[in-house]
């Protein structure tokens, strides 16, 4: 990409994060902090504009924020020793009060740590790296019976721990996505949103050259790591390249194929986790779709 397209992308994205915007669901906004926690009608809206979209070519990804946390920073690449272990944080989007753009939060976990890291925008949810891979994020409704309550359950992940992970150690969405869904499988999806709803997330995952939609559930409060059970229900939608893409605080993915390797990604439970609950009866011949069995319409 072209010095103009690249300058394009970063400031697409920057100018829009941080402004408010209309939303469906509710979300927490910039009056949510450690001391404050009160919802609000604010949320995130993201946009994604493919590359034959555009009069330059440039792939844009839009996203207005509405967590505290909306100061942004420069994490350099870094290099670890081996057997370092990467702290997982709770309240990236938080902004406490005496703390500083450098506090992330709470740790409550740790992960492996990888030998080195790629240089990345960091912010409540961080957003761009060095080679031009981008992530916009929007909460969406879920099922009630799915929610995951900070506190209450064994999951670790939110989706901006899996953001910043997924900057820190990627070069394309394609690869983005497989990181991320592996991290929230395993560690199992925390919601977040200053802890205030237990919703689940969409983000739209961009390089130069593809476009993705990823959608993620948790798996409700009874979750145990180590149980060979995914964590998280995900699906993952490529978008076609002359495609302009709206993610707007609900699910959007409807059936998914499989047999599409190039267009279509999922967790092995996206189907099986619903008809074990008698939300989805295979022998009906209605065709399995993921918002619908999911992620009803918010209200």
């Amino acid at each position: 990409m072209k010095r103009r397209q690249w300058m394009i992308l970063i400031l697409s994205i920057a100018m829009v994060f941080g402004l408010g915007g209309t939303a469906l669901a509710q979300q927490c906004d910039g009056t949510c902090n450690e001391d404050e926690p009160g919802p609000s009608r604010d949320g995130c809206t993201s946009f994604m504009f493919g590359k034959d979209a555009t009069v330059d070519g440039s792939m844009i990804i839009v996203h207005n924020d509405a967590c505290s946390n909306s100061r942004i920073h420069v994490v350099p690449a870094m290099t670890f020793p081996a057997g370092t272990l990467a702290d997982v944080w709770w309240g990236l989007q938080n902004v406490r009060k005496g703390s500083t753009y450098l506090d992330y939060g709470d740790s409550i976990g740790k992960i492996p740590q990888v030998a080195s890291t790629y240089k990345y925008f960091h912010t409540g949810y961080p957003m761009l790296n060095e080679h031009q891979l981008a992530i916009g994020e929007t909460t969406i409704s879920q099922r009630n019976e799915l929610r995951a309550t900070y506190g209450a359950c064994k999951q670790i992940m939110t989706i901006e721990q899996a953001q910043l992970f997924a900057l820190q150690r990627c070069t394309t969405a394609r690869e983005a996505i497989v990181l991320m869904t592996s991290l929230l499988e395993t560690y199992g999806y925390l919601p977040s949103c200053c802890g205030a709803f237990d919703d689940g997330e969409c983000l739209l995952v961009g390089d130069p050259d593809e476009q993705w939609i990823l959608e993620v559930f948790s798996v409700g409060n009874g979750w145990q790591p180590g149980s060979g059970v995914p964590g998280a229900l995900w699906a993952a939608q490529r978008v076609p390249n002359d495609h302009i893409k709206l993610a707007p605080n609900c699910p959007t993915i409807g059936e998914i194929d499989l047999s599409q390797p190039d267009w279509f990604m999922a967790s092995s439970n996206y189907m099986s986790y619903a008809v074990e609950r008698g939300w989805y009866d295979p022998a009906s011949g209605d065709p399995f779709v993921w918002y619908r069995v999911y992620g009803p319409p918010p209200t």
